[in-house]
């Protein structure tokens, strides 16, 4: 897929928070102690935590360790409601299509179980570069009865004949990551969007690579549902992230399977005068996706995420994608020289590069020794992660590591 500029976000950057020029990249990379330390080229895996979502994560704490006063408790109300608007601004979407979920997982589980797809004797249609603890978790449901389609791909792409042949009247959902965390590759959320909604479907996207990586606008790629945790390309801590649920399929398409919020008894003692217009239990159910919350969440993580957002977002992703894509460009143009066969297509537009070495076990040792951080996966993947904290050294180093 090609994320074209009509699909960025607007201008976003502007006086939410004191961060670096959006090309002071040097000033950036001194946020993250963890990569003045060590060449840490695994973002995808997980992002270091940078100063300012440690700083915010730590005033929260403050509030509750010595209270409200000093603008503590000011702090802490408004840290933890504005992160899902600011998320909202990152995705093009409105606030109210935002609700808190403890992971990417969570939140996909939260859009299949409200959707009652095999009671309507409905299938899913997904594929092999879709989260392989999403492939998991629908293969558990294709023994419990419900039919889903995985999709393989082709020399690590997805073919979208493929998709299109999988894909009938009796589809409920599509589901795919949007930025593989497999090898990078982009999915064709648009073209899949039309395909689902022309057969009567919605189309889940997990942004977990994307949202905080490259631009992203669930609106221009007509992405119903989207969900991603914030420890990775987000800046921020595990046990914290989103769930988008288009405004008008709240409570109709994706119905409520919990019902957060509060009884008031309009009955005495509870009441000194009931009110007759009411029930004696009255219920009010959540207008926006906030119905489809948990009790509780990590109020912590997300005082330190907003202040991640605020950076994020003042620095501008479409400059964040910008100062990653030479790291992209170099590394696919030059392991394969290496000996490194490339299985990233050339033309994604993400930030993760992914090749198959010939040595697994050596490779790793190389980079080890190096005081280089990847991820290794499979029987032969090593996943390279360039991000707003690395620069050409970084990759120099790695290269040289690998020759």
């Amino acid at each position: 897929m090609s994320i074209h500029r009509r699909q960025f976000l607007g201008s976003t950057a502007g006086a939410l928070a004191a961060a670096p020029r959006a090309d002071d990249f040097d000033a950036i990379r001194k946020e993250f102690p963890r990569a003045m330390n060590e060449v840490y080229l695994d973002a995808a895996a997980h992002m270091p935590l940078p100063r300012y979502t440690a700083e915010g994560m730590r005033r929260y704490m403050d509030f509750h360790m010595y209270g409200p006063g000093e603008g503590r408790g000011e702090y802490a109300a408004k840290a933890t409601k504005d992160a899902h608007v600011l998320f909202a601004k990152l995705i093009g979407a409105k606030p109210s299509e935002i609700a808190h979920a403890m992971c990417t997982k969570a939140g996909e589980a939260a859009v299949l179980n409200g959707l009652r797809i095999r009671e309507s004797g409905g299938n899913v249609v997904t594929n092999d570069l879709h989260y392989a603890g999403s492939v998991h978790d629908y293969i558990g449901r294709r023994k419990e009865g419900l039919d889903v389609r995985i999709v393989r791909h082709r020399d690590w792409r997805i073919d979208f004949r493929d998709m299109e042949r999988a894909v009938d009247k009796k589809t409920k959902l599509v589901s795919i990551t949007l930025v593989s965390n497999v090898n990078g590759s982009v999915e064709d959320a648009k073209s899949l969007s039309e395909l689902a909604h022309a057969n009567g479907a919605y189309l889940y996207a997990d942004i977990i690579q994307a949202a905080g990586s490259v631009p992203v606008d669930v609106k221009a790629l007509g992405i119903d549902f989207a969900a991603c945790s914030s420890y990775k390309w987000l800046q921020g801590a595990r046990g914290a992230g989103f769930l988008y649920v288009r405004e008008d399929l709240q409570g109709r398409v994706v119905q409520d399977l919990s019902h957060p919020g509060y009884v008031h008894y309009n009955y005495e003692p509870w009441v000194t005068k009931k009110n007759p217009a009411e029930d004696d239990f009255p219920y009010r159910e959540p207008s926006t996706a906030s119905r489809y919350e948990p009790g509780n969440i990590n109020y912590t993580a997300y005082a330190g995420g907003s202040e991640a957002l605020k950076r994020m977002l003042a620095v501008g992703i479409e400059n964040i994608y910008a100062h990653a894509k030479p790291m992209c460009d170099r590394l696919k143009k030059e392991l394969p020289d290496l000996g490194y066969r490339l299985i990233t297509p050339m033309d994604a537009k993400s930030s993760l590069v992914v090749v198959q070495a010939k040595d697994l076990k050596a490779s790793l040792a190389k980079l080890k020794k190096a005081n280089v951080q990847v991820t290794s996966a499979g029987e032969n993947r090593l996943r390279i992660s360039p991000a707003v904290y690395n620069n050409m050294s970084d990759i120099d180093v790695l290269l040289k590591a690998l020759a």
